[in-house]
């Protein structure tokens, strides 16, 4: 199950969280989340990108069929 999960801290920071994406499934969907809260006339700020397991796997996966 795909799940975007959004945290907002006291001091006001919003941490961005994707569980269920493969490989650069998770950015694009980044991506998207981002010109939706533009639209809205919020600006977003990208200060640390930390990429899960889930895209590890993914790219290691899609490296082996492309090997083969």
């Amino acid at each position: 199950m795909k799940e975007i999960r959004i945290e907002i801290t006291r001091d006001g920071r919003i941490k961005v969280l994707y569980n269920g994406f493969v490989g650069d499934e998770c950015f694009a969907e980044a991506q998207k989340l981002y010109a939706l809260l533009k639209s809205k006339g919020v600006d977003v700020v990208v200060e640390q990108v930390t990429p899960t397991q889930e895209y590890y796997v993914a790219t290691q996966t899609q490296k082996s069929k492309v090997s083969l």
